[in-house]
């Protein structure tokens, strides 16, 4: 995960689902500023901040040298008005990098994800259903990878400037 580190963008719920993965070499990379600060205290005490490797603020070069190393890609953001019809800058970075994405199950979402077969969809309050996905991610390599090429075809033939820029044309 990386971007702003709060609440109600599922810190705690990211964490607390890696205390339902057994697998030992398992990790959750995060960057970014947490706000408040007394939630990166809190979270800390969680159990599964033992495997959290937390890189602090990261700036454009190190995110991507980030993405360059991960397995998935985590938004699992609340179901708050501002998220559930909203077109997530991180959903299209991970996208981007062509790494499969565990993302919350918004309607808006679930038409990207499904359509693109580009990751798993999860309920962003329930830190088991975080953990499944990422253990599946984990356990199934070439569907993960899969993915990760399904999610850059998605981003050549849909999801860029080129093809907005179409829709914006023909809207004027």
């Amino acid at each position: 995960y990386i971007g702003g580190v709060t609440a109600i963008r599922g810190i705690r719920e990211m964490v607390k689902a890696l205390e339902y993965i057994e697998i030992p070499q398992v990790k959750l990379t995060l960057g970014g500023n947490f706000s408040p600060e007394s939630l990166l205290r809190e979270v800390k005490s969680y159990g599964g901040w033992k495997k959290v490797q937390y890189e602090g603020f990261v700036n454009r070069n190190k995110a991507a040298e980030i993405l360059c190393h991960v397995r998935g890609g985590l938004v699992v953001l609340h179901p708050t008005l501002n998220y559930i019809d909203a077109f997530p800058v991180k959903l299209f970075e991970y996208m981007s990098a062509g790494i499969p994405v565990i993302a919350s199950s918004f309607p808006l979402w679930r038409q990207i994800g499904e359509g693109a077969e580009c990751g798993l969809l999860v309920n962003p309050l329930c830190p088991e259903e975080i953990a499944d996905a990422m253990k599946w991610i984990l356990e199934h390599p070439e569907e993960a990878e899969k993915m990760g090429q399904n999610v850059l075809k998605a981003v050549q033939n849909t999801y860029n400037w080129e093809k907005e820029n179409e829709k914006l044309l023909a809207l004027y």
